[in-house]
C-alpha cells in the first residue's frame, strides 16, 4: 500500500467501482477527486472500462447463474470422455476464476449498496449527519479495497 493511503492499483479498483455504479452517476472529475487521482488518469481508465458498463445490465446473480450453467455443461462434456482436454481445462479455470471474481465483487458491492440506502435515509432525516457518515463510508470502502 502507498504511504498514507491506497496504492495506485487500489485507487484504480475504487475508481472503477464508482465509475460502474449506475446509481451514483458521478462525473469522471468527481470520481477522480474521490479516488485521489488526476483527471488525465481517470480519463484513461474510463476508456478501458466503458465496455464494462454494458455488462452491468445483467445482474450479478444472473451472471453467476449463467457461469454456473456454462461450467455444468462443460463438466458434462468432460464426463463423456473422462478427462478434460487442454482447451476444456483452460475454459474451466477461466469460468472458475470468473465465479470467484463475482463472489469477491459482491462483498464490496454489497457494502456500497447498503451504504447508499443508509445515506438516502439519512439525507431525509438528518442531512448534516449524512455528510459525515458518507465520508466515513467512503473511507470504509477504501479500507476494504486496501485489504484485497
Amino acid at each position: 500500500m502507498a504511504k498514507g493511503g491506497l496504492s495506485m492499483e487500489q485507487k484504480k479498483e475504487y475508481a472503477k467501482m464508482l465509475f460502474l455504479d449506475r446509481n451514483q452517476n458521478l462525473s469522471q472529475k468527481e470520481i477522480a477527486e474521490k479516488a485521489t487521482v488526476s483527471a488525465v488518469t481517470m480519463n484513461k481508465w474510463a476508456k478501458e472500462w466503458e465496455h464494462l458498463k454494458l455488462n452491468l445490465l445483467q445482474t450479478r446473480e444472473e451472471r453467476m447463474s449463467s457461469t454456473l450453467i456454462q461450467l455444468s455443461n462443460l463438466d458434462a462434456k468432460i464426463a463423456e470422455i473422462g478427462y478434460p482436454d487442454t482447451k476444456q481445462a483452460d475454459i474451466r479455470r477461466k469460468l472458475t476464476a470468473d465465479l470467484e471474481a463475482l463472489e469477491q465483487e459482491a462483498s464490496i458491492r454489497d457494502v456500497t449498496e447498503v451504504s447508499k440506502r443508509v445515506l438516502s435515509w439519512l439525507r431525509l432525516t438528518s442531512p448534516e449527519l449524512a455528510a459525515t457518515v458518507g465520508s466515513v463510508l467512503n473511507d470504509f470502502v477504501k479500507y476494504l479495497l486496501s485489504k484485497k
